[in-house]
């Protein structure tokens, strides 16, 4: 039986609840939004699409480079939440960076896609066990 991503969120959490802490210090210290760039804080939320999971979803960007983000995002489902963080790699066309990302949560490789400007971040993300996407918007 295949586990939703969910319940990998969940068992992540579990294996790291100072990540959390991390994830508050970290958006604390961001800033909530820049003009020109992906990076500060981000709300939004995140739905399943091969079935009804769903919940808030923040987010805070750090810039490496033109075309290089790091992305820790933290995910809350019912009465339980998780972080992760991904890199986000892409080019910028006409005012929007065109993305991928990859990750792996136990073992499980999760792919990210999508486009964001400085005000708005879309995504979906696929996995063997799940499907779906997220929207963000600054705070």
């Amino acid at each position: 039986m295949k586990a939703p991503l969910s319940l990998l969120f969940a068992l992540s959490a579990l294996l790291s609840l100072c990540g959390c802490r991390s994830f508050e210090s970290d958006w604390q210290a961001a800033p909530a939004s820049s003009p020109d760039s992906l990076t500060g804080r981000w709300v939004g939320t995140w739905q399943n699409t091969n079935n009804t999971h769903s919940g808030p979803l923040r987010a805070v960007v750090w810039q490496r480079d033109t075309n290089r983000f790091d992305a820790r995002f933290h995910a809350g489902w019912g009465k339980q939440s998780g972080s992760f963080q991904t890199k986000l790699r892409g080019q910028w066309q006409d005012g929007t960076f065109h993305f991928t990302g990859k990750k792996r949560v136990f073992l499980v490789p999760i792919t990210t896609t999508g486009t964001a400007t400085p005000d708005r971040l879309d995504s979906g993300y696929d996995s063997p066990l799940d499907r779906g996407s997220f929207q963000l918007h600054r705070e």
